[in-house]
């Protein structure tokens, strides 16, 4: 009895091993999907705050003589061309301070009320080979409130 017990317990040797070797194949495979995920994130999130410093900086572009005219009210309007270039200058400033490689502006269109950038770049992983863009967009709107 003894015998049969010895004998088996050889034939289980090393099955420990490979579900460890297993375990840690599955747990950098899990890691490095996190850090991928987390990377995407941020990048995301980089984007985004970068499309919205824009926009604000975009409606800063107000028609000034119709606000020292009449103040702040209905009369307020944006100067479309002029919150562009508030917008394009926010983005190549804050390309200088810190680039994101491949940033593209796909679209920044304005009116006399409103502002709207859509921003696109490539998307960087670690582990992965990912073709992927991140596109965001962001918006801001004129509007009185009295």
């Amino acid at each position: 009895m003894i015998r049969r017990l010895r004998a088996r317990s050889r034939r289980d040797d090393g099955s420990v091993l490979l579900l460890g070797i297993g375990l840690i194949g599955v747990l950098l495979l899990a890691m490095s999907v996190v850090t991928d995920a987390s990377m995407a994130f941020l990048q995301r999130s980089t984007l985004q705050a970068r499309a919205d410093a824009a926009v604000l900086a975009g409606v800063q572009g107000i028609d000034l003589d119709a606000y020292y005219a009449y103040g702040a009210s209905e009369a307020t309007r944006l100067v479309p061309a002029a919150a562009r270039t508030l917008a394009v200058g926010q983005l190549s400033q804050a390309q200088n301070a810190t680039p994101i490689t491949g940033m593209e502006i796909v679209s920044l269109v304005a009116s006399d009320r409103d502002l709207r950038a859509v921003l696109r770049a490539p998307l960087r992983t670690a582990f992965w080979p990912l073709e992927a863009n991140i596109t965001v967009e962001s918006a801001a709107r004129l509007d009185y409130v009295g």
